[in-house]
């Protein structure tokens, strides 16, 4: 019997940054974003179409929402979507210290 090794990588958990995509945070917030969207929408027992006319969109976008279509959908319009889905959406920007703190060192970009 031979013995197999197993190869791993170990990650960031940012699956973006991990295979070097630019703007990784972003990518990874906007994707959890998407996944609170889809996942109020799948639970909401209402039919795609039903969503898509309060949503105020097509009912393929809806699809496009649910099946988790990264590309199709910008953070302002998540944001907008989880509101409309009755979401309290909260943004907290949290300042340097001090002018000289100003592009010292690249902030952090997070859905929690």
């Amino acid at each position: 019997m031979t013995k197999q090794t197993k190869e791993y990588e170990v990650t960031t958990g940012n699956i973006f940054s991990d295979i070097g995509l630019d703007q990784p945070e972003e990518l990874l917030a906007r994707a959890k974003l998407l996944h609170e969207v889809g996942i109020l929408i799948k639970t909401s027992n209402l039919s795609q179409q039903e969503i898509a006319s309060k949503l105020g969109v097509s009912q393929p976008k809806v699809s496009l929402l649910v099946s988790g279509k990264l590309s199709a959908f910008s953070t302002d319009v998540l944001l907008h979507y989880l509101s409309l889905l009755g979401c309290e959406v909260k943004i907290h920007v949290k300042k340097p210290r001090s002018r000289i703190g100003i592009f010292r060192h690249k902030g952090h970009i997070a859905v929690c």
